[in-house]
């Protein structure tokens, strides 16, 4: 019968506990900080004081069991089959992983924790023989090597699924890469969000599903090919203002070896600063059996369809394989979310010094990510001056202020993505601080827009 241990009520660290455990023990960890390496050996529940509690919207103040370690292959290295890894903080390993899997080990559930500052979040591999879960885990500001999930040397059979990320990975949200003939196959990527992070890298990669994600103001293409991929399939995903394009396809990473039979349907690919979708030649193979890169029946942010035959986010095929008509009219996924405006704000005649915004999300349920855009406005020009973004708990309420005593007219946008219960409220500010009665804006005063003005940096 499996036995649970208690820490630090029957051993003193996670250590010991581990030592002591038969396999399919539960070790039960209080809140607190354990300074210590954790090297899972044993088929174990591992279960933190978040254990069960999405930790994607938890919450800042939630009492957790924060393991801290300065190894050099992981603070939790996870040893064996079937390891159950849940709700944890695990964070400041400034040596190299927070979270380490070998390519020897499958079946292993990491769950509902809250991976950060670390050199790289994750680096975990499996060997296919049993699924692997990664889901509802917070990635933040894993920065130093620039990965938040990161697979180089085999992950195969893994649903990677309702995980948020959110800035400072340079490198790769989610990379899984490794040199032709790579075992990295059988991969779902799902429901998760990005919020203003980094992209969706595959490289060597084969039978892959992308779906359902929402990649907002991505800072690298959303989903990115490094070559020697076959069988992706992208679908249902939102791919919405990011600094480059929304699938980029390459061969950067494979040593010319290109990619081949890619799939992309019902996606919103809108707002992106160089394309929608772009292809380097040479990077497809579109040569029989293989098929033609299938990317009809998306989004591209315009019913016109994408440039060059429409006004949306353009298509780049310099080989020609690309097929992208039927195009969608209308996006297919608008929400829960919402775009609004101020509309032009008039400061001249009043005494304003500041704009003060207040944000409130009453999802019972679901963090917001909130962006902020905000505009001088002068004859012929609109030049950006506000740029924000960040996530906001449920039931929490946050303010901002921003100075508008430099023009005479202003205009302020806020996308809202992940639920539809946020209220925001702008309000002048004179100098003192006291409210202008003639800048007032309410929610239901704030016209609803298509997307945020694009290509802010």
């Amino acid at each position: 019968m499996a036995n649970v241990i208690n820490v630090p009520a029957d051993q003193p660290t996670i250590t010991a506990a581990i030592a002591a455990a038969n396999t399919y023990d539960t070790i039960r960890v209080a809140p607190g900080v354990y300074r210590e390496t954790v090297m899972i050996t044993k088929a174990v529940q591992l279960l933190g004081a978040q254990a069960g509690v999405d930790a994607t919207s938890r919450g800042e103040y939630a009492m957790e069991s924060i393991i801290i370690s300065g190894d050099t292959t992981g603070s939790v290295q996870i040893q064996s089959d079937n390891v159950v890894f849940d709700g944890f903080t695990v964070e400041m390993n400034t040596q190299w992983a927070g979270i380490f899997a070998p390519t020897t080990v499958s079946g292993y559930s990491i769950l509902n924790n809250i991976v950060r500052n670390n050199v790289t979040g994750m680096y975990v591999h499996s060997n296919g023989e049993k699924m692997v879960q990664i889901r509802n885990n917070l990635l933040v500001d894993n920065s130093g090597f620039g990965n938040a999930i990161y697979a180089s040397l085999g992950m195969a059979n893994a649903f990677i699924e309702g995980n948020y990320f959110a800035g400072g990975h340079s490198q790769a949200s989610i990379n899984i890469g490794g040199a032709p003939g790579t075992p990295n196959n059988n991969l779902t990527i799902a429901h998760n969000r990005f919020f203003r992070d980094n992209s969706i890298a595959l490289t060597s990669t084969t039978n892959v599903l992308v779906s359902g994600n929402i990649m907002q103001a991505s800072q690298g293409s959303s989903i990115f090919f490094g070559g020697a991929t076959n069988d992706t399939e992208i679908v249902g995903n939102v791919l919405a203002g990011g600094i480059s394009s929304g699938i980029r396809v390459t061969t950067a990473f494979s040593g010319g070896v290109p990619n081949t039979n890619i799939v992309a349907h019902d996606n919103a690919i809108q707002g992106n600063a160089v394309a929608g979708l772009d292809l380097d030649a040479g990077a497809y193979d579109a040569t029989v059996p293989n098929l033609r890169l299938d990317a009809t029946n998306n989004w591209w942010g315009s019913p016109s369809g994408p440039a060059p035959v429409g006004n949306g986010d353009a298509v780049i095929d310099p080989d020609g394989v690309v097929e992208y008509v039927p195009f969608l009219t209308a996006n297919p996924h608008p929400g829960p979310g919402a775009v609004r405006t101020t509309g032009p704000i008039l400061c001249t005649g009043t005494d304003a010094q500041s704009i003060y915004v207040s944000i409130l999300n009453n999802d019972l349920n679901d963090q917001a990510s909130i962006e902020i855009l905000g505009f001088y406005l002068s004859e012929g020009n609109k030049s950006p001056y506000v740029h924000e973004l960040f996530y906001l708990s449920p039931l929490t309420n946050t303010t901002r202020t921003y100075q508008v005593q430099f023009t005479s007219q202003y205009e302020f946008q806020f996308g809202i993505v992940g639920t539809q219960d946020v209220n925001i409220a702008v309000w002048g500010l004179d100098a003192s601080g006291n409210v202008i009665s003639s800048i007032r804006l309410v929610a239901e005063e704030m016209a609803s827009i298509q997307m945020l003005t694009p290509g802010v940096p």
